[in-house]
């Protein structure tokens, strides 16, 4: 009798530890758009991961990916959640059916932009001096502060760079493509804004080593740009993942500060409810750029 009840109190505790364990082990994995390459996303967004864990119960998993890689990995379902750029969201949005949660909030607001540098001297201070010139971006089409923002700032000017530069390449880092101005191995090169001010603070650059083309001065934005500026990174749940997480997620986003070792090492203020994404819709359709291809 007492070994009978030994035994259902074993197997009571054992279908609880499992039912527990259960509960806790669902993964979630959160791509992260790694514009300056997949070992800095995973240093600068490891501690959030953690930080969501503790706060969900559930095991996050902090996936970089490469703006070239994050639309396969929204398709084939590898991911969860993803926190990205706007056009990226855009596409998860309309083709996908995700739905966003929150927008970044970093030290420069829930906004950001991009910059065409040049090199200091090279006289190369507006859009009619890039025509003719060796130019790089990152990915075409892909890469938002580093390509979709100027191409669009361009094609509103009347400029198409595939046609009017002498040349434009693609990187595989945004840093590269710094320093390869700064270097003189190419006239100028798409960025997204605050890029220059962290290689600055990180010893790699100054800021007086270059040109900023077209600069914009008057909408009272601290940092460097060229171009309109747009939505920060956007925090979308993808459409398998339940209202309950999605709202559990959002739950937790918004009691991110800027006090918390999650905030200070990923760079970034908080979350703010979403913004409108109606004027990188229009960007995106005047180039015919996913989910608007022709």
């Amino acid at each position: 009798m007492m070994f009978r009840k030994f035994l259902g109190l074993v197997t009571f505790a054992t279908l609880l530890a499992l039912f527990a364990q259960n509960l806790y082990s669902q993964d979630f994995n959160i791509g992260v758009l790694a514009p300056r390459g997949v070992l800095n996303a995973s240093a600068r967004w490891q501690e959030f991961g953690n930080y969501l864990s503790t706060q969900l119960g559930k095991n996050i998993k902090i996936i970089p990916l490469e703006p070239a890689k994050v639309i396969a990995a929204s398709n084939h379902q590898k991911i969860d959640f993803l926190l990205s750029h706007s056009p990226h969201t855009v596409y998860v949005q309309e083709k996908l059916g995700a739905k966003v949660l929150a927008t970044l909030n970093t030290k420069a607001g829930p906004k950001f932009g991009g910059v065409i540098i040049s090199k200091k001297g090279s006289g190369i201070t507006t859009s009619d001096a890039l025509k003719g010139k060796n130019v790089m971006s990152l990915k075409f089409k892909a890469a938002a502060g580093a390509y979709i923002f100027q191409t669009y700032h361009l094609h509103e000017k009347g400029i198409d760079p595939h046609k009017d530069f002498a040349s434009l390449r693609e990187g595989k880092k945004q840093d590269d493509l710094v320093l390869a101005v700064k270097n003189g191995f190419i006239d100028a090169a798409f960025v997204r804004t605050g890029l220059l001010e962290n290689m600055q603070r990180e010893g790699k650059i100054s800021l007086s080593d270059f040109e900023i083309v077209d600069r914009k001065d008057s909408d009272g934005f601290a940092l460097l740009h060229t171009t309109a500026l747009y939505p920060e990174w956007c925090f979308s749940a993808l459409a398998h993942i339940s209202v309950s997480d999605a709202e559990n997620m959002t739950q937790t986003l918004m009691k991110i500060n800027s006090d918390m070792p999650a905030a200070k090492k990923a760079k970034i203020q908080g979350f703010v409810a979403p913004m409108e994404l109606a004027g990188i819709k229009e960007a995106l359709k005047s180039l015919h750029i996913a989910p608007y291809q022709i």
